[in-house]
């Protein structure tokens, strides 16, 4: 009697561990399956966008849509990880594939309206040509921020971190907190902009690097401002900015006694990493600091538009107000609507830095007018160009030299 009952107990358990196999194997399955398709699916939206799409687009657009979707990708396969592992419910699940079907729904639109407008260019139809353009724009700034969303929910699913000779700044509240060593660049902590990091320059010769990268979700070029904030009376901070490339993007500054402050800000691209290193005035003091890097959102509402591919669509009769934000900011205006023999583009002033400079380029974008600039600073900038009736025209602000400033664009 003993053994059959344990004969039964040991059939029983076989049977309960095929069952459990299976029906994992069954989620893994459809979990696999879900990704594989949707990842096919997006993957051959993507490769019709590069293909056909720079021209509409722009360079930079279509690299944020194939940067986004390899986000969605580690995103369906984050999910699908933890669908595995039972550490997310159904419904959570299925909020994972809702994320990524919508994020597929947007490049589907994307690709119906890049073939649209390719469609209308074979045609001559060039305000129907700037129309779908315009709208597979709109529909890339979605898609690229679905897509930023849907990595940040990846990342926060991933339980399992790949070893890194940087180690990130330990969070307490909204505080972070630096951990050492990070004497090398190679060990500087990850930290994130906008937040303020606690650290110490513990001996004269101690020095601390840390790791930013400036991300936005529409791909603008911005201004970050770097503030050391000194916690002690005996700190001489110098501080200094090293590139991506660990290159020096600007040499150490200093504040004139210890215990003072330190600012100074810096233009940042989309993407990319910055190193910040603080060290003591000659390895002379040492002492307690915060440090923050927060980007200040310089850029205008009409950014990016730093080349024809993103150009702001303006009317003739139009007026808008915008910004140069440095001296590296590029401001693109597509005129349309164009009725008359000539075009005067005006440039109100508004600030007393700005020294504006202005060129035009064809609908082609050959050069049509060569760069004019204000004579100083402050100064309104006007410029007129004979133009043929039916055709769009490229305008071209800038800074001269090192200016920035905001200003008025009006055309007639």
């Amino acid at each position: 009697m003993k053994k059959q009952m344990r004969l039964l107990i040991i059939g029983v358990t076989v049977i309960v561990v095929v069952i459990a196999y299976l029906v994992l194997a069954g989620r893994r399955t459809e979990c696999d399956t879900i990704f594989e398709q949707t990842a096919t699916r997006v993957g051959g939206n993507i490769e019709v966008i590069k293909n056909k799409g720079q021209f509409f687009l722009g360079r930079e657009q279509v690299q944020a849509l194939t940067d986004s979707s390899q986000k969605v990708g580690l995103h369906l396969k984050s999910c699908c990880l933890s669908q595995q592992t039972g550490n997310m419910t159904p419904d959570q699940f299925q909020n994972c594939v809702d994320g990524a079907k919508d994020y597929e729904t947007k490049i589907l639109q994307v690709t119906n309206l890049i073939n649209e407008a390719q469609s209308a260019k074979e045609q001559g139809n060039t305000q129907l040509e700037e129309q779908k353009s315009v709208q597979a724009r709109e529909v890339v700034i979605a898609a690229t921020s679905s897509g930023s969303e849907l990595g940040k929910v990846a990342a926060n699913l991933s339980t399992v971190r790949q070893p890194s000779s940087s180690t990130s700044t330990a969070t307490v509240g909204k505080l972070n907190v630096e951990q050492e060593p990070n004497n090398t660049i190679l060990q500087a902590n990850v930290g994130e902009m906008g937040t303020t990091i606690s650290a110490e320059i513990a001996t004269a010769d101690d020095t601390d690097f840390f790791q930013f990268q400036y991300k936005d979700a529409k791909n603008r070029r911005d201004i970050v401002a770097v503030h050391l904030e000194n916690k002690s009376t005996t700190l001489q901070p110098s501080v200094r900015l090293l590139n991506e490339d660990k290159s020096e993007a600007r040499a150490w500054a200093t504040p004139n006694a210890e215990g003072a402050n330190l600012d100074f800000s810096f233009s940042v691209d989309p993407g990319k990493i910055y190193y910040v290193q603080v060290a003591s005035y000659y390895g002379r003091t040492a002492g307690r600091y915060t440090l923050s890097v927060a980007p200040q959102r310089a850029y205008d509402t009409y950014e990016p538009n730093d080349d024809a591919f993103t150009a702001t669509p303006i009317k003739l009769g139009q007026s808008l107000e915008a910004n140069i934000m440095d001296g590296a900011d590029l401001d693109w205006y597509r005129i349309s609507g164009v009725n008359a023999k000539t075009v005067t583009v005006h440039l109100e002033n508004q600030s007393n830095t700005l020294q504006p400079s202005m060129r035009v380029h064809n609908a082609d974008k050959s050069v049509a007018q060569d760069w004019t600039s204000a004579n100083a600073p402050g100064a309104n900038l006007e410029s007129s160009f004979p133009a043929e009736p039916g055709k769009d025209y490229y305008v071209v602000v800038m800074a001269y030299g090192r200016t920035a400033g905001k200003y008025k664009l009006s055309t007639h």
